[in-house]
């Protein structure tokens, strides 16, 4: 069975930022209609330090919530941000050296050598551009949960 460390560490990292207990200010109310036939779900808007929340709350929480009280409540986790920039420079890398290595393999070699050795060289550099996008979009999501941790954790109470 394979091991995905990153995957591991995520989790981790999640489980520990859903179990933090911080306290924030409601400063607002307010019912969302639902669609498809269900019933409304109230929020309630928090402000912890700089930042805003909506939290999604039960019917009868909902009722007792005042604006201005304290309570506490879990962060949330964040959602994934893909890395669009990072991926396009590295989509751009990587056909750019393919053409150059295809260009220099066919400049060098005969037709079938050049052939293989443009496939092997073009799908080798495919892979590496993959590799680095993958990892890269890992680390950033590691390093926005640590980030959500350390804020919400220096003032837990």
């Amino acid at each position: 069975m394979r091991t995905n460390i990153y995957k591991f560490q995520e989790n981790r990292l999640i489980d520990r930022l859903c179990s933090l207990k911080v306290r924030g200010e409601v400063i607002e109310k307010k019912m969302i209609e639902s669609v498809g036939g269900q019933p409304e779900r109230g929020f309630v808007i928090v402000k912890f330090k700089s930042r805003i929340i909506e939290m999604p709350f039960e019917a009868s929480q909902f009722e007792q919530t005042k604006i201005g009280d304290q309570i506490w409540f879990s962060p949330p986790a964040p959602e994934r941000d893909s890395c669009n920039c990072h991926l396009f420079t590295w989509l751009i890398a990587g056909v750019v050296t393919g053409v150059f290595a295809i260009w220099a393999i066919t400049s060098h070699f005969q037709e079938r050598t050049a052939v293989f050795l443009s496939f092997a060289a073009t799908g080798l550099i495919g892979i590496i551009a993959w590799v680095r996008t993958c990892s890269h979009a890992q680390n950033k999501c590691l390093r926005d949960l640590e980030m959500e941790i350390n804020f919400f954790d220096t003032d837990g109470g």
